[in-house]
C-alpha cells in the first residue's frame, strides 16, 4: 500500500458540528465544480488561504452587476455608497467555524493551475470541450458555471488517473482551493477552530470590508460542538 500524502496549509468554513466532514449523502445537491457527475463519490472543499475559504461560501451576498445598474439607473451613479448592504447574519456566525487543515490523500493530486496539467486534459477532453464551444481549458473556462465540464473532467479523473484530489483557482479571488474526493483524500485539524462570532476574526472582518457586508452583531455561541 502507498504511504499517503499529505498538504497543509488549507482551510475550510462549515458547520461547527462536523466542519471537515463530507456532508450527508441526502444532503449532497451533487452541482460543485468537481463532483461526481455519476453520483457515486461525494466531494469536500477547501481553500489555500482563509479570506479564500470565506469568500468561496459568502460570495452570494455581493449585490450583482443588475441590481447595482438598476440602482444606479433609479438613483444616479452618485446614489451607489447608498445600495443596501447584506448581512453576514448571527445565526451564519454562530452557526459555522473557520478551520485550519491538512489535506491527507492517497493517489494523484490533478493541479489545474499548472499550466502543463491544464494542457493535458485540455488534450484528453477536446471532443468534450469542443461538444461546449470551449477552444480550450483556460482558467476563467474552470472557474464558469458549465458545470457539465467540469464534472465530467472530474470523474474521468477519478476512474481513469487514479486522482484523489484537484487543486484549482477559485473564481472570487484567483488563490487556490482543493476538491476532495471521498475514500481518497481527506481533512484533518490543523489547529483548533476559529469561531466567527465576535469579536471576529480578521479574515471575517476583511472579507466583509471588501465587499462592503454588514456584519451583525453575534455573541459566542455556548453549544458545543457535535
Amino acid at each position: 500500500m502507498s504511504r499517503p500524502e499529505r498538504r497543509t496549509g488549507l482551510w475550510r468554513v462549515a458547520h461547527y458540528s462536523n466542519p471537515l466532514e463530507f456532508a450527508p449523502h441526502d444532503r449532497c445537491s451533487w452541482g460543485h465544480r468537481f463532483d461526481d457527475a455519476q453520483r457515486r463519490h461525494r466531494t469536500l472543499y477547501c481553500a489555500s488561504t482563509p479570506e479564500t475559504a470565506l469568500r468561496e461560501v459568502l460570495a452570494d451576498l455581493r449585490p450583482n452587476a443588475q441590481v447595482i445598474a438598476k440602482h444606479m439607473k433609479i438613483y444616479g451613479a452618485a446614489a451607489v455608497a447608498s445600495l443596501p448592504r447584506a448581512a453576514i447574519t448571527e445565526k451564519w456566525r454562530q452557526d459555522n467555524v473557520l478551520v485550519p487543515c491538512t489535506m491527507v490523500y492517497e493517489g494523484r493530486l490533478l493541479d489545474l493551475t499548472d499550466a502543463r496539467e491544464r494542457h493535458d486534459i485540455e488534450t484528453r477532453h477536446a471532443q468534450l470541450l469542443a461538444e461546449h464551444g470551449m477552444s480550450h481549458l483556460d482558467m476563467h473556462e474552470i472557474t464558469t458555471r458549465r458545470r457539465i465540464v467540469t464534472q465530467t473532467i472530474a470523474t474521468d479523473a477519478y476512474d481513469s488517473l487514479d486522482v484523489a484530489a484537484i487543486r484549482f483557482a477559485s473564481s472570487r479571488d484567483g488563490h487556490a482551493c482543493v476538491a476532495l474526493f471521498e475514500d481518497r483524500a481527506e481533512l484533518e485539524e490543523a489547529g483548533p477552530p476559529i469561531a466567527l462570532t465576535d469579536p471576529p476574526p480578521e479574515p471575517l472582518v476583511k472579507v466583509a470590508a471588501d465587499w462592503k457586508l454588514d456584519l451583525s452583531s453575534a455573541a459566542p455561541a455556548t453549544r458545543d460542538r457535535q
